[in-house]
């Protein structure tokens, strides 16, 4: 069966990280007009928005809800005010309508012509929550894609992506793998940003993944997988977080904090192409961070090159690490002075596996910072939960 390809996922990091990067088939994005969405560059996003702001009038009445809107069951964890910022909508993603409504910003969200379609002809799998973080005061958009034939008695892993404004497009062709019997069923969950901020910015992403590092991991552990799991059985023994880039570098916080936390909601971690090297100093944060520092946070930042204490706080780590990057970021090895992503990639392997965790590592040669994302998402989904004979 023909797989959904990522056409514009990669574009945005130059911004995010001063990596040169891009996509293998950024050369065959073309814009999508009428009610669909762009998988072009910026500027025919914004062009097409213009033209759904104009169109937003005609667009008919919303169809009856679902009857799973009103059965939203919330944590304990949560507070009142999250509470009522915390519900279900329509799948705005697949209509112009639905995106206006609530004030779209939709340079946010790339989807390409094949996901589009896709998520029409699935929606009935893909329900999107809409979810507000008071500590942060933010909201969040979450997108959970149910396996085919959804049992809501039977237990199934959860595939957690960060930066669903990049990774929409490959959360899709999981689906569609499971859909043709690639790999067994899993609910896959992507994390972004409600339209109102720009998810894929540098202001939002170092917000969140590097400045706040510890109010998002509370945001993820304490209240969004809670409320996940509140809501669909979830096997969190079997359960994966996925994080690329400056998402890499939250899952490897995220991954070395875990133990602060009573509830474990995964059981393995991906990190792709995470710069740790440099978060600890003041020429990172000088160039990449448009945020206030001062030498105390410099430091903590410091602390991922020695796991931040986990070891120090614990004689094991009970996690499966998967650790990869392109081949190609070697080529940034004297970037500010500091190891390339392959070699961070490599002394984190060695690191952890020094510490006897069960790391795995690829460099996927001949690929840049994004190019490679979707051969490795495909691979590990079939891997990590291969298909029933």
């Amino acid at each position: 069966m023909k797989k959904i390809i990522s056409t514009v996922a990669a574009l945005s990091f130059l911004a995010c990280s001063a990596f040169s990067c891009g996509s293998k088939n950024s050369s065959s994005s073309e814009a999508v007009t009428g009610t669909t969405m762009s998988s072009g560059t910026t500027a025919q996003t914004e062009d097409i928005t213009t033209s759904a702001v104009t169109t937003t009038e005609t667009a008919t009445e919303s169809p009856t809800e679902p009857d799973y809107f009103s059965k939203l069951v919330y944590p304990d964890t949560m507070s009142d005010k999250e509470k009522a910022g915390t519900a279900y909508r329509e799948l705005s993603l697949i209509q112009y309508g639905g995106v206006q409504k609530y004030g779209a910003n939709i340079i946010t969200y790339s989807l390409n012509p094949d996901t589009l379609s896709f998520m029409k002809e699935n929606a009935d799998s893909i329900r999107e929550l809409a979810v507000y973080d008071e500590e942060l005061d933010t909201k969040f958009l979450v997108h959970i894609t149910l396996p085919p034939d959804y049992d809501e008695n039977k237990e199934y892993p959860v595939f957690f992506l960060t930066d669903s404004q990049f990774w929409i497009n490959e959360a899709m062709m999981m689906r569609e793998m499971i859909g043709s019997g690639e790999a067994e069923p899993v609910i896959i969950v992507t994390l972004g940003l409600d339209y109102d901020r720009d998810g894929g910015s540098v202001e939002e992403r170092s917000r969140l993944f590097i400045v706040h590092q510890e109010e998002t991991l509370d945001f993820v552990t304490n209240d969004l997988m809670k409320l996940i799991s509140a809501n669909y059985k979830t096997d969190a023994s079997r359960s994966v977080w996925s994080g690329h880039s400056w998402g890499g570098i939250f899952a490897h916080y995220a991954l070395c904090n875990s133990d602060k936390y009573d509830y474990q909601p995964f059981k393995n971690y991906i990190i792709a192409s995470a710069l740790l090297s440099m978060t600890g100093s003041k020429e990172y944060w000088d160039f990449d961070i448009p945020w206030e520092y001062d030498d105390k946070m410099i430091e903590e930042h410091a602390a991922c090159m020695k796991e931040y204490g986990y070891f120090d706080r614990n004689a094991v780590m009970d996690k499966n690490v998967f650790i990869c990057a392109g081949g190609n970021e070697s080529s940034l090895e004297n970037w500010m002075n500091g190891m390339s992503l392959t070699d961070n990639a490599k002394a984190l392997c060695d690191r952890l596996t020094a510490h006897g965790v069960n790391s795995e590592l690829k460099i996927y040669e001949g690929e840049n910072h994004g190019t490679y994302l979707e051969e490795m998402l495909a691979e590990y989904l079939k891997k990590t939960f291969p298909a029933e004979k």
